[in-house]
């Protein structure tokens, strides 16, 4: 088969993992039957991948979608080497958590089903998660998807109770439209403890039950990468993505602009922006925050440590990347001007807390 066929989801789970793919021309993902012992060793995803029909080699995947069930800069930094060094093209590789795969398979499906707020419930040995999806569609065409996360105590995994369960739902879901429900994770296939949250979850909603959500969730997403582009009008809020865009004050033609380095929806580890700039004087850049609706605050990033030199002789490279969605790190390096004026050792780091400005 040809390089590109392929697309796959693949959900690492604490304790296992589960595999989705797509092909050209499916409308839904296969769900691999074969759970996978999620391994210290990451070499194990190799096996996952190549478990995928017809898959010979990792490299002729045309797009993969991996969920961390911790998404940190180390955890995402080992997958991504590890697929590296199986033949996947860097570009190709996305990394994200379970809140961003369960937007990605919600809207996935038809829109009755999330033409209101969209509920999961996660229920596994490491305690139940309720998650809460709102969708507001723009004028423009585009959408943007605002997810919750908690959790809930008060229900044990091993003893679960109806009447227990039956409060939380009510306490969260009471008076809310609500369009669908998921129910996820082993909790909920143990027995049929649920009986009377069932009924209360089903009223005037439709509910679904499954194992394999989030890993269909990523491959949905792998598979529109290449085909449709359909997220790219999605703007994501949910853990693991900028609440806040971040940006350069900048005079353009002799009007004042933002030059936008990351922009809010953007998940945190995919931001790598890098720039060269010829400022009109070395003393100070402006870094600009902007929340969604418009919210703005400047910081100011002195640059005295700079040679000082006559007006635009100096080239700056401006970089901005992040740690985690709260923290990021902006780095200017003096570039000199060309043969004119050789660059210096002068750098200056700025740390960026965001998330206290949402």
């Amino acid at each position: 088969m040809q390089e590109g066929y392929w697309t796959a989801g693949i959900d690492i789970g604490v304790e296992v993992t589960q595999v989705s793919y797509m092909t050209e021309g499916m409308t839904d993902p296969v769900t691999l039957d074969t759970l996978f012992e999620t391994g210290k060793d990451i070499s194990f995803i190799k096996d996952c991948i190549l478990a995928i029909p017809g898959l010979e080699d990792p490299a002729l995947l045309g797009g993969i979608d991996i969920i961390l069930p911790e998404f940190t800069l180390e955890a995402a930094e080992k997958v991504k080497q590890a697929c590296i060094k199986m033949g996947i093209v860097e570009e190709k590789i996305h990394l994200q958590g379970v809140e961003e795969a369960s937007i990605y398979f919600a809207l996935s499906q038809e829109r009755s089903l999330w033409n209101n707020d969209v509920i999961f419930f996660d229920f596994s040995k490491e305690g139940l998660i309720y998650r809460s999806l709102h969708i507001e569609k723009q004028s423009n065409g585009s959408i943007v998807t605002k997810l919750i996360s908690e959790s809930v105590e008060g229900i044990e995994f091993n003893e679960p109770s109806d009447e227990v369960f039956l409060q939380l739902a009510r306490a969260r879901m009471d008076r809310r439209l609500i369009s669908a429900v998921y129910l996820i994770g082993e909790g909920f296939y143990k027995e049929e403890w649920a009986k009377e949250s069932l009924k209360y979850l089903c009223s005037r909603r439709r509910v679904f039950m499954g194992l394999n959500l989030y890993t269909r969730g990523a491959a949905f997403a792998a598979y529109d990468r290449i085909h449709s582009r359909a997220y790219d009008h999605v703007l994501f809020l949910c853990k693991n993505r900028l609440f806040v865009s971040v940006g350069l004050s900048i005079v353009y033609q002799g009007e004042e602009k933002v030059l936008y380095l990351a922009k809010v929806g953007t998940n945190w580890y995919e931001v790598r922006a890098c720039i060269e700039a010829i400022p009109d004087e070395i003393s100070e850049i402006t870094l600009v925050l902007q929340s969604l609706k418009g919210e703005q605050s400047e910081e100011k990033v002195s640059l005295e440590n700079f040679p000082k030199r006559e007006r635009r002789m100096t080239r700056l490279e401006i970089q901005l990347s992040f740690l985690s969605e709260e923290y990021g790190v902006l780095t200017i390096k003096d570039l000199g001007f060309g043969r004119l004026m050789k660059p210096s050792e002068a750098i200056m780091k700025k740390n960026i807390w965001i998330r206290k400005r949402t």
